[in-house]
């Protein structure tokens, strides 16, 4: 059976995943699967690739998972892959600038990958009391955030991945708060689901058992990056640059299990809450029409 896998482009933590089974270091039993990479949001190409049948599975960024399947898309969750734990996801901030503390937020304006996030605009507004009314948002790719905030062109921009690590350390920069610091003060939990795996449901249908296989392969990949990381980073570095040191530290900022455990059941409740109230999704739906349990 050939199966295409999708998953987003430039991102180290997705890159180390999933390299095994692009360089067929590890090979899903009785599959030949090819990997292949697409634009982060905002663009829609990962989701719609899916949804077409270019591809049978794919990582896809949880609120755009919600959203497509509640519209009907023929689509099914498998498990979570990224979770972020209290650092790897964050908004910095000029350390010498104007705002001290979240509230200082107010009417500034935010950069992210994918213009108005939709989660800390949840977290600005339930646990630091910002009127998220009067944010205002814009999009850039992932690798100019950084000289984005540093040139003065935005107040704020939010760092994940090895971008996290890089705002770290870059000088005149600091994190005001992680997403995972906000979300433990608001629900208790020490994570936040922010990618899943998804197939198509006629994919499910038609070869039984292939769910477990799948994700079996994902952990010997995500295992493989574990015992080889420099070798990883270098063919990282060799396709997209990067600092080496910052591709490493940053590895260990995600939680990456390949599981839909009972407490990240809970997780991805506290989360469609989180994205109705917002906006981004018109309505809860059961887990088990979401996922196949």
């Amino acid at each position: 059976m050939d199966i295409t896998f999708a998953h987003y482009r430039n991102r180290f933590c997705m890159f180390r995943t999933y390299y095994a089974l692009a360089v067929e270091k590890v090979k899903p039993d009785g599959i030949n699967m090819k990997v292949i990479e697409l634009p982060d949001p905002p663009s829609k190409d990962q989701e719609e690739a899916l949804i077409r049948g270019d591809v049978q599975a794919a990582n896809l960024y949880l609120p755009n998972f919600l959203r497509r399947k509640l519209q009907g898309a023929p689509i099914i969750g498998l498990a979570t892959e990224w979770k972020s734990t209290m650092k790897g996801n964050g908004v910095f901030v000029r350390a010498d600038g104007a705002i001290k503390t979240p509230k200082d937020l107010e009417g500034r304006l935010i950069a992210t990958h994918q213009g108005l996030h939709a989660i800390h605009q949840y977290l600005l507004r339930r646990v630091y009391g910002v009127d998220d009314k009067t944010l205002r948002w814009e999009s850039y790719p992932q690798e100019k955030l950084l000289d984005v905030l540093q040139s003065g062109n935005a107040d704020a921009v939010v760092l994940l991945d090895h971008f996290f690590f890089r705002g770290e350390v870059a000088p005149g920069i600091r994190c005001l708060y992680t997403d995972g610091e906000a979300w433990k003060k608001l629900h208790g939990f020490d994570e936040i689901i922010k990618h899943m795996v998804a197939a198509r449901e006629d994919l499910l249908r038609q070869h039984p058992g292939i769910k477990d296989t799948l994700l079996k392969a994902f952990r010997e990949s995500f295992a493989y990056s574990e015992a080889h990381l420099e070798e990883v980073g270098d063919a990282f570095i060799e396709r997209y640059g990067g600092d080496k040191e910052a591709l490493l530290a940053s590895a260990r900022y995600p939680r990456i299990e390949f599981t839909f455990t009972e407490k990240e059941q809970r997780v991805a409740e506290a989360e469609m809450e989180l994205l109705v109230e917002v906006g981004q999704i018109p309505r809860k739906a059961p887990l088990s029409t979401l996922f196949a349990m």
